[in-house]
């Protein structure tokens, strides 16, 4: 198996648990949410800790502390980082609560224009028309939805905003991935572990007293959410942006019909009209980007050696060959 292949099973298997998520946050049924991602925080801390030491990381968890450390700035984006990717996993896991799984899908398919947005503003990056106008026709379908349903579609701008401004931060960072993803836990662990105290000491928490099954839910969470970040990571070293960028949208349109074959919600004019101004956006910069690029740097290589930190944070800033350098 050349690496190519082993890049592309490693994307799919990625984008697929994180496609199929929403059945597995359903089965913690009752579980606050805010509880769900406090026990994440701590099982996916043990977990990457103790693969980090399994592969000798140790000096680079030591040096890059000391660097974050020592710079204000750098504990702010670390702090903000954290507290975003928080509230993206909190938004994802509260979506399937309210049965609002489409909404979810759609605000997934915003994610990486969004990026292109924060780009311009924080990286002075710049826009040809063409992606200008890629970037206003979702900001229609925005509108369109918020005057079709009647109120704002907070799921889909919460958990594409969340994502999109976690990757500014995360570049910002500019550290290891994994050490960064070591980090952001370690400073949410207080956090998490104080308000999992609470809901203890008041009987309102579910581990344990939820049942066997809940108990083991929530104890696997860590688990379940690093395993794709594992494939991603395999995936990313194997596989050059412009393929990665395009196997990308396999998640939302699975959690879109995650949502509509599932969890049986409903798919009218207001969501399809609204998406279809998303899609054409998506269209229209897919080809802006390939116009605008020479046709040997969408040829597919046997390797490329790209930057975890640079995809994962910009996987939602480019489309085609993204990162927002």
């Amino acid at each position: 198996m050349n690496n190519q292949v082993k890049g592309l099973a490693a994307s799919f298997g990625a984008y697929l648990c994180w496609g199929f998520m929403p059945l597995y946050w359903a089965l913690f049924g009752h579980v606050r949410g805010w509880e769900v991602i406090g026990h994440r925080v701590l099982w996916s801390l043990l977990i990457i800790s103790a693969l980090l030491l399994l592969l000798g990381r140790l000096e680079v968890i030591k040096s890059t502390v000391r660097g974050v450390v020592r710079s204000k700035i750098q504990l702010f984006n670390l702090f903000m980082a954290a507290v975003l990717a928080a509230v993206n996993w909190w938004i994802n896991v509260y979506s399937v609560s309210i049965n609002q799984v489409v909404e979810l899908g759609i605000g997934m398919f915003l994610t990486p224009l969004i990026s292109v947005v924060l780009g311009v503003i924080f990286f002075r990056e710049t826009l040809s028309r063409l992606k200008w106008v890629s970037v206003i026709l979702p900001a229609i379908g925005v509108l369109l939805m918020i005057y079709m349903f009647g109120r704002i579609p907070w799921i889909a701008l919460g958990v594409s905003s969340t994502w999109a401004l976690y990757g500014v931060f995360k570049k910002r960072l500019g550290i290891d991935p994994w050490v960064s993803n070591l980090l952001e836990a370690s400073l949410m662990l207080p956090f998490a572990c104080a308000y999992l105290y609470y809901l203890w000491t008041t009987g309102q928490g579910a581990f344990i007293a939820g049942g066997t099954q809940i108990t083991w839910l929530l104890i696997s969470v860590g688990l379940v959410t690093s395993v794709p970040m594992l494939l991603f990571s395999a995936a990313a070293n194997y596989l050059p942006m412009s393929i990665l960028g395009f196997t990308q949208y396999l998640n939302p349109i699975l959690t879109l019909l995650v949502g509509l074959v599932f969890f049986n919600e409903p798919f009218d004019e207001s969501r399809l009209i609204p998406l279809c101004f998303i899609w054409s956006g998506i269209v229209l910069f897919i080809y802006a980007e390939l116009r605008s690029r020479p046709k040997a740097a969408f040829r597919i290589r046997s390797r490329t050696l790209c930057d975890v930190s640079c995809l994962k944070d910009a996987m939602s800033a480019v489309i085609i060959a993204a990162c927002i350098n």
